[in-house]
């Protein structure tokens, strides 16, 4: 798979995974900077617990860039739907490569 192939699949798979692939996705120090706050990773789970899953969602405009041979960053416009809610989103994940394979160490969400 590409880098870009890997890293759209960690992205769409967050949008839909449990707690336990958040955490073993996401770096122990990972920063979520979300529309008007930034959290650590446990506040981020504790959030998660409380939000239902999208009903449909979809990940465009899709760009990848590597930042090195262990860095890359992967930014891209989100729309996705829970009940009669719609979120639009241009979102970037930075992901560092580990002995375990690419963590998430900085999310951040614009809402578009």
């Amino acid at each position: 798979m590409s880098l870009k192939d890997d890293l759209l699949a960690s992205e769409r798979r967050l949008c839909t995974a449990d707690l336990d692939f958040y955490r073993a996705i996401c770096r122990a120090d990972a920063l979520f900077l979300m529309p008007g706050m930034t959290v650590g990773l446990d506040e981020a789970l504790a959030g998660l617990q409380q939000t239902p899953p999208w009903d449909a969602f979809t990940l465009a405009e899709v760009q990848v860039r590597a930042l090195g041979r262990d860095a890359a960053a992967i930014s891209y416009r989100f729309e996705g739907n829970r009940g009669h809610q719609r979120y639009v989103a241009y979102m970037t994940s930075t992901y560092v490569r580990s002995e375990q394979g690419w963590q998430l160490v900085v999310h951040q969400q614009t809402p578009a």
